[in-house]
């Protein structure tokens, strides 16, 4: 029986980042190492470089697919974003995975 801190760590998802072509930008990842990663829903963040609080995206809040699209939230091509992601299975929610920092105007 897996202790709840280990689903944790087992359901994070993995490999977090942004992907952007002709200023479309998704924020994408893997899911986590364990089987149950496969029925975990997903939750994406994101803010500006040098903001104090992450903003929730709304239509990724709950998902169950791997991609996000952050696109109209990374408008500011000069701006240096990040995006962030947990994972939820059988109630237990994983700690936050960060992406790298990213700028559109410089990645697409």
């Amino acid at each position: 029986v897996l202790e709840n801190q280990d689903l944790q760590d087992l359901i994070k998802p993995q490999k977090v980042e942004f992907h952007s072509l002709n200023f479309n930008s998704t924020l994408r990842w893997q899911p986590g190492r364990a089987r149950e990663a496969r029925d975990s829903v997903y939750f994406v963040q994101y803010k500006v470089y040098g903001q104090s609080m992450w903003q929730n995206k709304d239509e990724c809040w709950g998902i169950q697919k791997h991609v996000c699209d952050l696109t109209n939230e990374t408008s500011d091509i000069q701006e240096p974003y990040y995006g962030r992601v947990k994972a939820a299975s059988a109630g237990v929610y994983s700690d936050w995975s960060l992406s790298c920092r990213f700028t559109p105007w410089q990645e697409s």
